[in-house]
């Protein structure tokens, strides 16, 4: 399977490289100029209509303020009560020798990992090839930027159910676009061992996803209704993955584990997972939620569990309604909840609310957002308070 797995990847490389080369020669450069300005995703260079680069620079800033400390916080914010930058990055994008050949690099200076490097055949809106290492689309929550997030951060459930980012190949596309049954799909092979990883076990991950647009169009991924919209848009998706691997867990560090697992050795955990979201936004009102089911089989151990949870989340701006409020201004609530049935009497919750300040839209925000996390890691003795203020801006 390893062997395999490595000549289907040699295959596709060539086959690119084959069609870049035929591509670039075929241009005629003799009358192409270079023009350069600024729009919203940063500085763009354009060599005629056949190259793209977009050079986009971001940084956020949090300060966090808890009443307890535990293993969660401690990986996802800056403790001390003071501005840290949690993230700052850099991000290259555009096109190559055409424009539906499309091209994405993200760098992260504090963690010094290269996040992103992503490929993608975009001549035609029904069928898409990705080719590279991004974060898989089988939880929004997670797949959206962390720059366009309704809250400072993600919900605890995060942590417990995405993918993060993976090594590996994807068809994808939209079909029957603004009508009542348009629909959005992806289907993926990939490494299944994380950032940057090799496939040392020989076992893929598969991932396949199903996406309504029930409001006849594809939806912009990105939470909040800061535009207001008219017309109401939105989705309902189902999700699967199944993965074997040493890692019941990932994050932009690559593989881990979850609480209750010790990290594994070659592919020791299988796991099932599917997931079910729900996302819409009208007039100023935003929903998301998701729903997921997380079923791990300890092969070495002989040991099967079950992981359940999810968020709700909204946002509003009461400027719609009421003109006294400033438009800027967004108010948000979100609850989330996992279960774990190696700790059934401890599930893990979270109440969330606050508030967003947008200077312009998510490119320059200020968020603040208190949050009550109940039985934190499935431990009772675990309750934390946690208040967090963060400024986001993106240039």
């Amino acid at each position: 399977m390893n062997n395999i797995s490595k000549i289907i990847k040699l295959i596709i490389i060539f086959i690119l490289l084959i069609f870049t080369i035929n591509t670039y020669s075929q241009i005629d450069t003799s009358k192409t100029k270079i023009t350069t300005r600024y729009g919203t995703k940063g500085w763009e260079l354009q060599y005629g209509n056949y190259n793209l680069m977009r050079i986009q620079w971001r940084l956020q800033f949090r300060s966090v303020i808890t009443s307890e400390d535990s293993i969660q916080i401690r990986e996802e914010d800056n403790v001390n009560g003071t501005f840290n930058v949690q993230r700052a990055r850099i991000k290259v994008g555009g096109f190559a020798y055409r424009p539906y050949i499309k091209y994405y690099l993200e760098y992260d200076f504090p963690s010094g990992y290269l996040l992103n490097w992503e490929f993608t055949f975009a001549k035609f809106k029904t069928v898409q090839f990705k080719l590279g290492q991004w974060k898989i689309k089988y939880n929004t929550e997670r797949f959206i930027s962390s720059g366009k997030q309704q809250f400072a951060d993600r919900s605890i459930s995060n942590r417990y159910f995405t993918y993060d980012r993976q090594i590996g190949v994807e068809l994808l596309g939209t079909i029957l676009d603004n009508s009542p049954f348009s629909s959005s799909y992806n289907l993926g092979v990939f490494n299944g061992d994380g950032r940057m990883a090799e496939d040392e076990d020989g076992h893929l991950m598969f991932f396949g996803r199903y996406q309504w647009n029930f409001t006849g169009k594809e939806a912009k991924m990105s939470f909040c209704d800061i535009k207001q919209t008219k017309n109401p848009i939105g989705f309902i998706s189902a999700s699967y993955v199944y993965n074997q691997s040493a890692y019941t867990r990932f994050s932009s560090d690559g593989g881990g584990s979850i609480t209750g697992f010790e990290l594994g050795t070659g592919d020791q955990y299988i796991i099932n997972q599917l997931g079910i979201e729900l996302f819409f936004k009208y007039k100023g009102f935003s929903l998301m939620s998701e729903n997921h089911i997380k079923k791990i089989d300890d092969t070495v151990n002989k040991e099967k569990s079950e992981l359940t949870g999810g968020y709700a989340m909204a946002g509003y701006f009461p400027n719609a309604v009421f003109d006294f409020f400033p438009k800027n201004l967004e108010l948000i609530f979100r609850y989330a909840l996992v279960n774990n049935s190696k700790f059934v009497q401890n599930s893990i919750e979270e109440y969330s609310f606050g508030l967003n300040w947008f200077f312009k839209s998510h490119l320059n925000k200020l968020t603040f957002d208190v949050s009550f996390l109940d039985n934190e890691n499935f431990d009772a003795k675990e309750d934390n308070l946690r208040i967090r203020l963060q400024w986001d801006v993106s240039f």
